[in-house]
């Protein structure tokens, strides 16, 4: 997306988001959420996990990136810094505790993320919910390296991550999880291939199954796809925080849409 395409788009999330949400326009789940989630207060110490974004993000060793998705905007090429790979395309505090906050809130069992990155948003779930099974996918074997000795450096043990293809590696753990399943897709940025993943981690949910999707305004395409899955039959709530959708299949829910500022 060009710059002054999401900056047009931001322009119309700045104005048309909720800062609020009155008890009549919404419901004790989205109470809940609001209260424990958008507002909710870290109490959880997230300074192991700062420190190791702090001592990446100085880190000039250089990695060989294998790029499966639709790779970087700013076209860096495909020898990266660990720094760069941390400052450029690892989640920001602000939306690695509101994960958290939101996996601490729904407690599931078994969480999918496609995108594993440096680790950073693996952690944040993982460390605020290690009863929790993780299963974190990334296409590029120096970066999953990595992101394995961050894992080790927190004594992390709930976490599985496995190098490869979305495509490949999904059917094989969707066979090893458990409900209630969070799932969380941070990459490739293909609009299709995003509507791909959703469809065929579908039947492998259950009413308490919830859908975190990030960068969906990252393209044109990422937007459409978010627009047409939040329009499907089984998606009963939808909140889109501008950078990051949330989706709950919920079936006793009345299906809403929420834009709310964050």
């Amino acid at each position: 997306m060009s710059t002054i395409r999401y900056i047009y788009k931001y322009i119309h999330y700045f104005f048309s988001s909720k800062r609020s949400v009155t008890k009549r326009n919404s419901s004790s789940f989205l109470n809940e959420f609001m209260s424990n989630v958008i507002g909710g207060s870290d109490n959880f110490d997230y300074t192991k996990i700062e420190t190791i974004r702090k001592e990446l993000s100085k880190d000039d060793s250089e990695i060989e990136v294998t790029d499966l998705g639709a790779g970087s905007q700013r076209r860096a090429g495909k020898i990266r810094s660990a720094g760069y790979i941390v400052n450029q395309a690892s989640i920001k505090p602000k939306y690695g505790k509101l994960l958290a906050r939101l996996v601490g809130w729904l407690s599931p069992s078994t969480i999918i993320e496609l995108g594993t990155g440096a680790g950073l948003s693996t952690m944040y779930m993982a460390a605020i919910l290690n009863k929790c099974k993780i299963f974190s996918v990334e296409g590029c074997p120096e970066i999953a390296n990595l992101a394995k000795k961050n894992m080790n450096k927190l004594g992390l043990r709930n976490v599985e991550i496995i190098t490869g293809s979305f495509n490949d590696m999904l059917p094989e753990i969707l066979q090893k999880i458990k409900h209630d399943l969070f799932v969380f897709i941070d990459g490739d940025h293909r609009g299709d291939r995003l509507t791909g993943y959703y469809k065929s981690i579908l039947p492998f949910t259950n009413k308490n199954s919830v859908f975190v999707l990030d960068d969906i305004r990252w393209s044109a395409s990422m937007e459409n796809a978010w627009l047409d899955i939040i329009k499907r039959n089984e998606v009963s709530v939808s909140i889109d925080l501008f950078r990051i959708g949330i989706i709950f299949l919920k079936k006793d829910m009345e299906k809403r849409r929420y834009v709310l500022w964050y």
